[in-house]
């Protein structure tokens, strides 16, 4: 299926490790039929938790893209890494989506690893919406969080969803809808009347922060004191767009719960990507290289394409080696799933196999040569030495990092004069120890 720009949607799922990302991926693929059956992380089969490391630690170690067909449009969902020492997936993450949802879940509530994205969001002038997991824990507080959250960071934050009573499913409270699930089917009811009062309470305060997104909702609900629904969803949008609204959902990935709810949600709320600056349909073909997977199943650049359309038959000029090189095969990608493609439209990410190219890289018509913006990396903080088992390796290990560091260009590796070590340098340990295990596996 085609796409265009305006059917476009990218967002990336943030949070500590363990807030239910992956979870809420899987359950997205498996309600739009991209999946025929849900995976979980402990048993390590999700489609974005593929590599061998993941399986094994079960957390995220590398962002992976989950592209998404509802509703006639396209949402390409990066699933983020939790820890801090994969910060620099989350940075390159950041630079090919218009939007990111944090997870905070019922129980634990407002975590450092969410404090920690909502001000990576704002230095990168993202919207952000917050999303409540794990509803059916022990002492789950929906609205615990929900109070948690605008103590912090204000009345801007409002909830959009809120989890039904009787645990069944979630009240949208924008269309005032009920989505009910019961086993895998999820199915649109009316509101529940234990919950029609709370519900209705919460639509009036979310209208108020809504109507002050622009100048002709505020005159309207200051002269009738109630918005529509059409002109709630224009008020949600213009507001998440530009920081004054921080829309607020919830569910349970494992089940289903809140699933579809959301996925509507991204479709009316989220900017599509030619609705942001910085993003030109009808330029020259341009795309940041912002992820690299090399592997056994192959190397893959992963572009966002920030200009133009890109077909299988261009060639395009990296403007960091000046060279021209003639594309290959398109694919979208789904976990480490390639389907072929023949072309993307501008604001789609697309992955390009067999490619002399990195990450960060700008990829570019020849003839309209531009360098996009860096990604911008925080600077190793964790360093060890490393040697082979065996004498004589030295070079192997080197080239072996060397090929990790296309994938990750986080890391650093120096000879050190001095005492003649190789020094791995990171943003952690946990990092460090990964990228090991990743080269004694090669």
């Amino acid at each position: 299926m085609s796409y265009s720009t305006e059917t476009i949607r990218n967002v990336c799922l943030l949070g500590h490790s363990g807030s239910g990302k992956t979870a809420l991926a899987e359950s997205m693929l498996f309600a739009t039929g991209a999946i025929d059956r849900m995976g979980r992380v402990p048993d390590g089969n999700t489609v974005c938790d593929y590599d061998a490391e993941e399986i094994k630690r079960q957390v995220t170690i590398s962002a992976a893209i989950a592209p998404i067909s509802f509703g006639g449009k396209k949402i390409n969902v990066i699933d983020c890494p939790g820890f801090q020492d994969f910060a620099g997936e989350v940075a390159a993450a950041l630079r090919a989506v218009e939007a990111g949802i944090i997870f905070c879940t019922a129980k634990d509530g407002l975590s450092v690893g969410a404090e920690r994205n909502w001000k990576l969001l704002k230095a990168a002038g993202k919207p952000v919406a917050f999303y409540v997991s794990k509803l059916d824990e022990e002492h789950g507080d929906y609205f615990g969080v929900l109070e948690a959250l605008q103590a912090k960071y204000g009345s801007i934050v409002c909830p959009v969803t809120i989890p039904a009573s009787d645990g069944t499913g979630v009240i949208d409270l924008v269309h005032n809808i009920a989505y009910e699930t019961n086993g895998n089917k999820t199915a649109k009811v009316a509101v529940p009347a234990a919950d029609a009062g709370k519900a209705e309470e919460l639509r009036e305060a979310l209208m108020e922060t809504a109507a002050g997104a622009t100048e002709e909702l505020m005159e309207k609900y200051f002269e009738e004191m109630t918005l529509s629904e059409e002109e709630l969803v224009t008020g949600i949008k213009a507001g998440l767009k530009d920081r004054s609204v921080v829309p607020v959902f919830c569910g349970v990935g494992t089940t289903g719960v809140g699933t579809q709810a959301l996925l509507q949600a991204i479709l009316d709320y989220v900017p599509a990507p030619d609705e942001v600056e910085g993003i030109d349909p009808n330029g020259p073909t341009a795309g940041l290289v912002f992820k690299t997977v090399s592997d056994q199943f192959g190397k893959y650049n992963f572009i966002k394409l920030v200009s133009g359309k890109l077909t299988a038959d261009m060639s395009l000029r990296n403007s960091r080696t000046g060279n021209t090189d003639k594309l290959g095969r398109l694919y979208t990608m789904c976990g480490k799933k390639t389907t072929e493609v023949k072309d993307a439209c501008c604001g789609d990410i697309v992955a390009i196999g067999k490619m002399d190219w990195k990450t960060g890289d700008t990829v570019c018509d020849p003839k309209a040569e531009i360098e996009l913006p860096a990604i911008e990396i925080a600077e190793p903080c964790y360093s060890m030495c490393i040697s082979p088992k065996t004498k004589g390796q030295d070079d192997k290990i080197a080239n072996g990092l060397a090929r990790l560091n296309e994938e990750d260009i986080s890391f650093t590796v120096v000879n050190n004069a001095e005492t003649h070590q190789m020094v791995l340098s990171g943003a952690g340990d946990i990092q460090l120890d990964v990228l090991c295990a990743k080269l004694k596996s090669r």
